[in-house]
């Protein structure tokens, strides 16, 4: 899938911050738990960024707090369990660690969140998508590549994410400025 999303969305010529095969050990004991090899090898790829200049994944190799997958996974999985505690109704998977628990995965310029449902080995993780306030939630059942790959395909259906993104006529990635 990985090789698809490159013909679809190219990796920037320089990643800034990218993941390296020596840093997952630290990050996965870090997160007690390990991650989907496609978001691994999209994060070496691919680095710190935005899609289309409005959707962007965590990165546990980003040097300050804003957008680190270790840092964010505490801040969003605060705000989670208390949105879920007031809305038990309202929000349907349990909160990482538990057993089949949303790990927060990105975010939208809308606010909207990108979470791992971690049911099963990591590699099958499907991705759920929350609309910011939590009124609308997708399950997507593929990897988080396939994911962007169908966006960029213009393949995705969605009723969280805008009309103008999912129909884009080309679909770009850009590295975050230096920090």
């Amino acid at each position: 899938m990985l090789e698809r999303l490159r013909r679809l969305l190219p990796p920037p010529a320089e990643a800034l911050e990218p993941g390296r095969p020596d840093g997952w050990p630290a990050v996965e004991a870090a997160l007690g738990t390990g991650l989907p090899s496609d978001f691994k090898a999209f994060t070496e790829l691919y680095g710190s960024g935005k899609v289309d200049d409005f959707l962007y994944l965590f990165n546990p190799f980003t040097q300050g707090p804003d957008g680190n997958l270790l840092v964010e996974r505490d801040r969003v999985l605060a705000g989670y369990r208390q949105t879920r505690a007031r809305f038990p109704d309202r929000l349907a998977w349990p909160p990482f660690p538990e057993e089949g628990g949303v790990l927060p995965l990105g975010r939208t310029d809308n606010g909207d969140e990108l979470y791992w449902v971690t049911q099963g080995q990591p590699d099958d993780w499907p991705v759920a998508l929350l609309e910011a306030r939590a009124a609308l939630q997708e399950l997507h059942p593929m990897p988080v590549t396939a994911f962007l790959a169908a966006l960029a395909a213009n393949q995705l259906t969605s009723r969280v994410l805008p009309g103008a993104l999912l129909r884009r006529p080309s679909h770009q990635f850009t590295p975050f400025p230096d920090p």
